[in-house]
């Protein structure tokens, strides 16, 4: 099946953007678009979404914080930057497409020069989703994430293989693995469901989903 996510995502913000109450509020966003990976295929969609969502949300009145392409020291720059943008916020909202895993039930969110050769390096090569939305719920009452890193991950291979090797294959999933928010007024959106992959679709902002059992 295929969905224009991107655009399903801007028609509830506009109508959110409407009332009295939302357009009263601080509001502060990350978006983070990775396309350009330097050590398997580069995806097409990405920082293309990334920079669409970028400019509705600035739209919008969100103070937007935007990366493309980002190296894990990059990511890391940006995500601090983040932090302290949040500060004094009422609304934070967290997008991210690009590549990702799933490794014993945590999410990880996969820089652009991540290998992905060794579970040791993992640290090194991507950002954990869950110490992201702890941070936003310890600064901001009303939180949105937006996960769209489903995708078909050529990366998450190197790192199967490794782990067979040691025989704990098994802690590799696919896909992204179920998350539940900790904070009451956290709504945490994903682009396909736990253990499903979705592919970069040759349109515009367009994704379209594959089963994990295929």
């Amino acid at each position: 099946m295929r969905a224009c996510r991107i655009f399903a995502l801007l028609s509830a913000l506009y109508l959110a953007g409407a009332t009295p109450a939302f357009a009263s509020e601080r509001r502060v966003a990350l978006v983070i678009g990775n396309s350009a990976y330097q050590h398997t295929a580069q995806l097409p969609n990405p920082a293309r979404d990334a920079s669409d969502l970028a400019a509705a949300l600035r739209q919008l009145k969100f103070e937007v914080v935007e990366g493309v392409d980002l190296d894990k020291a990059s990511m890391d720059r940006t995500i601090r930057q983040f932090a302290r943008a949040l500060g004094s916020a009422d609304v934070g909202l967290f997008f991210y497409a690009g590549h990702g895993l799933q490794m014993s039930e945590k999410n990880y969110l996969v820089s652009v020069n991540a290998r992905l050769e060794n579970e040791f390096l993992l640290s090194s090569e991507t950002i954990e989703l869950d110490a992201i939305v702890r941070l936003m719920e310890s600064k901001v009452p009303v939180n949105l994430v937006f996960l769209d890193a489903c995708r078909n991950n050529p990366l998450a291979e190197n790192l199967r293989r490794s782990l067979a090797s040691l025989k704990r294959g098994a802690l590799l999933g696919r896909g992204l693995a179920r998350m539940e928010a900790h904070g009451r007024d956290t709504l945490i959106a994903f682009a396909a469901a736990p253990g499903q992959e979705a592919s970069d679709g040759p349109e515009r902002n367009r994704r379209a989903e594959t089963d994990a059992a295929d």
